[in-house]
């Protein structure tokens, strides 16, 4: 017997019902898929962008940064939107965009807007970004351990200085010097043609009117003449600045952080007798680039003649606290002193000539340690009568001692040890900018780089995108950063 089929009323409202939940579903699967598909095309765009970053740059310093002029010495945030907005389309619509790729825009999505809203330069906030990259490649390299030992170290040692300053001031010094001088202009010296005495305070007088590095430095001594020369310096010009919300990441500027740049900066920064480190510094560039960073001058020499001058003056406070507490030597200079005063005619000043006499026995001292240093030795920061190098009788022979070889020894501080304590008592602010100094010039004068600007590094960037899909507007933001 053959049955009749019918459709009830019920059952057709429910098919009915039933196609538009379907319909709903795939149109909200739809609207779902679009929009993760936006936000992984803008996020793939980020890391194009960052994935350009500046492979010699990373190579020399260690440091992360996309070159935002691209080589043309100007920001360039357009061309960075751009490669995230392509991969952007590439993502919502593949076929369209890929040759020999088939692909639809299924989710039906389309770009309406877009731009960068935010962007942190290498030159923000005195140079931030780069001293925190900086900072977390020594960390992974020093270990925690490590920090905390140098840190100690550098203190302790800092220490001593701060003592040795505090105890061996020169103002008595200038008022001796002040009353010698004008005695000698009153009492004219005696002459004795059979006398071999030499006066050392003469011997001295004259060496400080020398050129220093000429003192400290061998006759066979050669010295870079490079320098800035008609380069604009990045620390004295007025920088690109970020924009929008700008990310800088924890904030560096405390002790600890301070002192592990100061060795990041001993790590990569060249100075004088160092080996390159990098294999070979392009033509040009500084040859001193960690005396740059003390001194600040435009030219190698002038830096190296800088930070000598203040090795000198560090070394003398340090060798007259020990002439100071020596009895057996404040005993020899007080013999000498009545030996000068009877020579000139000057015996009333027997006090003003006896230390006057001590501070150029420590100045004499002072330009042999630091001729040591510059030759490859180590000096001790406090003196021993074993690591003291010239006696008071050969004071007057000084410039013929100073062209002898350096002295056997072992222990103390050689020059690196002594630049990191120059360091230790420099502006942090000062050290990051000069750093960020030698780094420019040093990669503007590689081929092919000679726009390069350290105030165009990006470190971080944040787009937003707005789009449709279904017909409803969206807008997504995205941020990446190579500190975060």
């Amino acid at each position: 017997m053959r049955k009749k089929g019918s459709v009830t009323l019920f059952f057709s409202l429910f098919l009915a019902v039933l196609l538009v939940v379907i319909q709903v579903i795939f149109r909200s699967v739809q609207i779902a898929g679009g929009k993760v598909q936006a936000e992984t095309g803008v996020e793939e765009g980020l890391y194009s962008v960052f994935a350009g970053y500046d492979r010699e740059l990373l190579k020399r310093y260690h440091v992360f940064f996309l070159d935002g002029g691209y080589g043309t010495g100007v920001l360039q945030p357009g061309r960075m939107y751009e490669q995230v907005e392509d991969k952007f389309l590439k993502s919502c619509s593949p076929g369209k965009i890929i040759t020999d790729v088939r692909g639809e825009n299924l989710w039906n999505c389309s770009k309406n807007t877009g731009a960068v809203t935010g962007i942190t330069l290498a030159a923000d906030q005195d140079g931030r970004a780069f001293k925190i990259q900086a900072i977390d490649y020594m960390k992974d390299t020093l270990g925690i351990q490590g920090i905390q030992l140098l840190l100690q170290q550098v203190q302790q040692q800092k220490t001593i200085l701060d003592r040795q300053e505090t105890d061996s001031t020169a103002e008595p010094v200038e008022q001796a010097q002040d009353e010698y001088q004008q005695a000698q202009g009153q009492v004219q010296e005696k002459k004795e043609e059979d006398s071999e005495f030499v006066n050392p305070l003469k011997v001295i007088a004259l060496l400080k009117d020398k050129g220093i590095l000429s003192l400290v430095l061998p006759l066979e001594a050669e010295l870079s003449d490079a320098g800035f020369g008609e380069m604009e310096k990045m620390s004295s010009r007025s920088c690109t600045q970020g924009m929008g919300i700008l990310y800088y990441g924890q904030n560096p500027d405390n002790l600890t952080d301070n002192m592990i740049f100061r060795e990041y900066m001993l790590k990569h920064l060249n100075y004088y007798g160092r080996e390159d480190i990098k294999g070979k510094l392009p033509d040009g560039a500084l040859q001193y680039q960690l005396e740059y960073a003390l001194a600040g001058k435009d030219s190698d020499q002038e830096n190296l003649k800088s930070v000598v001058g203040k090795l000198l003056g560090l070394r003398e406070a340090a060798n007259m606290v020990y002439l100071l507490k020596n009895s057996v030597r404040q005993a020899q200079i007080h013999e000498t002193a009545l030996i000068i005063c009877a020579a000139t005619g000057l015996v009333a000043l027997e006090e003003a000539v006896s230390l006057l006499l001590q501070a150029a026995w420590a100045f004499g001292e002072s330009l042999l340690d630091v001729r040591q240093l510059l030759m490859g030795g180590k000096v001790p920061l406090v003196k021993t009568e074993q690591s003291w190098m010239l006696s008071l009788s050969n004071l007057g022979k000084l410039p013929e001692i100073l062209q002898e070889g350096q002295t056997d020894q072992d222990s103390g501080l050689d020059y690196a040890g002594y630049l990191r304590l120059l360091l230790a008592a420099g502006s942090s602010k000062e050290q990051v900018l000069r750093t960020m100094d030698v780094a420019e010039q040093e990669m503007r004068c590689m081929a092919g780089k000679e726009n390069f600007r350290m105030d165009l590094c990006v470190s971080y960037l944040q787009v937003e995108m707005k789009f449709s899909c279904c017909g409803k507007n969206f807008t997504i933001q995205r941020e990446y950063g190579y500190e975060m």
